[in-house]
């Protein structure tokens, strides 16, 4: 569909679709878009609130992940510098 957009919409990304040659090859990737309110973007981000949730949302749980592992990696060079004392 082709169409201009009106006064006040923007395009918003919203994923990527690949695409396939006709002999089944991978050929390019195509973003694909969705009309949204230009009011919608904060202009301190350039994102939607939507956005901005999901992006604080993925980094709350990647700090989790962080953490976990570098309690692990502490305990690991603890019980390393534990085995090397009694040795």
């Amino acid at each position: 569909m082709k169409r201009f957009l009106a006064e006040g919409e923007a395009l918003q990304q919203v994923g990527v679709m690949g695409l396939r040659a006709p002999d089944g090859t991978v050929a390019e990737n195509v973003p694909l878009y969705r009309i949204i309110q230009s009011k919608e973007i904060k202009p301190e981000s350039g994102l939607t609130a939507g956005e901005e949730a999901a992006c604080e949302d993925i980094g709350r749980g990647l700090a989790d992940i962080y953490r976990q592992y570098k309690r692990a990696e502490r305990k690991a060079k603890a019980g390393a510098n534990m085995r090397a004392q009694n040795a």
